[in-house]
């Protein structure tokens, strides 16, 4: 399971561990180019993946704003609240490729992820 996971989060198909989910720097994959299992059957599918991953960044921002305030508390707090914000941005756009990858696993753990003969 953990395996799956891992590959998905590499955007590496969780079937086959060989095929690649992303096809550039945001867009993922129809179906993999070595199994054929289809990453997203119909469209909404990486709601899920969304959902998350907007849940949990603001969570990651609110903690490194107190490392901030707990490491240097003579620092403004412009910079406390605006170094947590360009991280959040920052973070949330280049990972989120990763995320979706790991929700396409997590589809495919619940038995999701279907070739063409399904």
């Amino acid at each position: 399971m953990l395996k799956t996971l891992w590959d998905g989060f590499r955007l590496r198909c969780p079937n086959c561990g060989q095929g690649h989910i992303s096809e550039g720097l945001v867009s993922v994959r129809q179906q993999c180019e070595v199994c054929g299992v289809y990453f997203e059957r119909k469209s909404g599918e990486s709601a899920g993946a969304s959902i998350i991953w907007i849940s949990i960044l603001p969570f990651l921002a609110l903690a490194l704003f107190f490392v901030l305030e707990f490491s240097a508390p003579d620092l403004p707090l412009a910079v406390k609240l605006s170094v947590p914000l360009v991280a959040l941005i920052v973070v949330g756009v280049a990972l989120y490729r990763n995320v979706r990858g790991l929700w396409i696993a997590i589809v495919h753990l619940t038995d999701g992820l279907k070739g063409d003969d399904a």
